[in-house]
């Protein structure tokens, strides 16, 4: 299986959350999973590679956007990438993320973590595709933005509960367990899974 991870390129975000990207990844690597993310050696992007690969992960799959890189200062491809896309635009970018992988983890993130969220979860409540999704509410960072598509559905602004098209959780292992049964097109899930 192949997991699409979007997450903040920020180092300034404190060491609980670069623990938690490190032991995601290194879990991810020993359960043989490869990984789609933004491609880059810069940041929080650079510690999930890093990560990855020291534990022996080797599918590391990274996907840049030329349109970025005239703008960012700094930004280059990792140089451990398995494999490699370089896309003209950002919107580019997304949708081949979301074409090479088989499911996705949104860690806690900013601006760019935002705008991939909305392609992502938009994505799949449009009915584009339909590959699993983990919103990973690490000590509740997502808490407000989960209230706030609560308050989208109540007011009918929505017919799609976000439960129902994303897996709430701050467990790497149910996280992986989640994913894993969604993707292999399983029917019939664990009760935990089901909202």
């Amino acid at each position: 299986m192949k997991i699409g991870i979007t997450l903040t390129s920020s180092m300034n975000v404190g060491q609980e959350y670069i623990d938690l990207t490190n032991n995601l990844l290194i879990q991810i690597a020993t359960l043989n999973h490869g990984v789609v993310y933004g491609g880059t050696d810069y940041g929080m992007m650079a510690e999930l590679a890093k990560a990855y690969k020291s534990a022996g992960g080797n599918d590391l799959t990274g996907v840049m956007a030329k349109d970025l890189m005239k703008v960012t200062k700094g930004y280059k491809a990792f140089d451990g990438l398995d494999k490699s896309f370089l896309m003209d635009t950002m919107e580019e970018r997304k949708r081949k993320i979301i074409d090479l992988s088989d499911g996705f983890i949104v860690l806690p993130g900013g601006y760019g973590t935002f705008e991939e969220i909305g392609t992502i979860i938009g994505g799949k409540a449009n009915k584009l595709f339909d590959k699993p999704i983990v919103l990973y509410n690490h000590n509740g960072f997502y808490n407000t933005f989960i209230e706030f598509f609560k308050e989208n559905f109540v007011k009918q602004f929505t017919k799609v509960p976000l439960e129902s098209i994303v897996f709430i959780s701050d467990s790497i292992n149910d996280s992986l367990e989640y994913l894993e049964t969604h993707s292999k097109g399983q029917d019939i899930v664990p009760d935990k899974f089901v909202s």
